[in-house]
């Protein structure tokens, strides 16, 4: 009776031990098959992130897109970004379009990669500027006229097919610009202009379609004074005797600086009517009357822009 007890004590003792072990095992490959599992649902996404960071290097860019390579391999753009002698950071094609594992694998999805195409300008403007914002020409655009209009760096540039190879402009200048400036188009085939049309002067002379710190995106002269200056240093002074609209208001308070109807760009076709908006005191009673003779106040007045010896602008 004894032994019986002992034996169904140790049986009961086996069994629960076994149950025990049994339990274990179960609890452990439930983990195990669990932690397969994601692993296995976490692998895509590896993948992609690791093709979301790859470059393939830009003769694999050369299979598909042959033409865009051939136009880009002589351009400023891919010999800087060459693969060749720039470090690790250079990648050719992918130094603007991003790495293209993703866009291989995926059979050329373009949505894979940076396409510079249908995308907001100002996303267009930040690839750009990641080279470009600290050029001194450029470093002013994202507060310029152009980027609040949004008007991008490939509005007006083209790394693959420029017609113009300097500045990898779409167009020629100043077709370019009258695109969009229609109403500029119409000053600078006025009779009396400066010649921008005819090649000698161009719109880059006195803007910057990049930005300044002046109104109208205008550059300055080399003193900071009126951009005017650059090819009328004789009107710059300083003069002893000051004409002050020259100061005050600049060279637009009497002339037109794209085109005009009337001789030397000026706002009025008489030169005493211009004068007169300012200097109405010398009529009726003033030191002359304004009769045939003395219609052009500049006969006796020469030094319109200032004079050193004159406080009344004579010679």
């Amino acid at each position: 009776m004894k032994e019986a007890r002992i034996l169904r004590r140790y049986s009961v003792w086996f069994v629960a031990c076994f149950l025990f072990l049994l339990g274990a095992v179960q609890l452990m490959a439930a983990r195990q098959d669990k932690k397969d599992a994601a692993q296995t649902t976490n692998q895509p996404s590896a993948t992609a992130a690791a093709d979301a960071s790859q470059y393939v290097g830009s003769e694999t860019c050369k299979g598909c897109h042959e033409d865009q390579f051939k136009n880009t391999e002589a351009s400023p753009h891919y010999r800087i970004f060459s693969n060749t002698g720039r470090g690790e950071q250079w990648h050719g094609c992918e130094s603007c379009h991003g790495p293209g594992a993703a866009h291989v694998n995926g059979g050329g999805d373009k949505t894979k990669i940076f396409t510079f195409k249908d995308v907001k300008p100002e996303e267009i403007t930040a690839r750009c500027m990641t080279c470009h914002e600290k050029n001194a020409e450029h470093m002013t655009f994202n507060r310029s006229v152009h980027a609040r209009a949004g008007v991008t760096c490939t509005t007006c540039h083209s790394v693959h097919k420029p017609k113009v190879e300097e500045q990898l402009l779409v167009q020629k200048s100043p077709d370019l610009c009258y695109s969009c400036h229609q109403e500029i188009k119409a000053d600078f085939n006025k009779p009396f202009r400066h010649r921008v049309n005819e090649g000698l002067i161009s719109c880059n002379d006195c803007h910057s379609a990049h930005g300044t710190n002046m109104p109208e995106q205008l550059r300055s002269a080399s003193a900071q004074d009126a951009v005017c200056f650059k090819c009328h240093a004789d009107k710059r002074g300083p003069f002893v005797f000051e004409h002050y609209p020259v100061k005050s208001e600049g060279c637009q308070a009497c002339h037109t600086p794209h085109g005009s109807t009337n001789p030397r760009l000026l706002t009025r076709a008489r030169v005493n009517s211009l004068c007169l908006e300012c200097h109405g005191d010398v009529l009726p009673s003033g030191p002359h009357p304004q009769n045939t003779k003395s219609q052009a106040c500049t006969l006796c007045h020469v030094a319109i822009h200032g004079s050193n010896t004159s406080n009344i602008l004579f010679k």
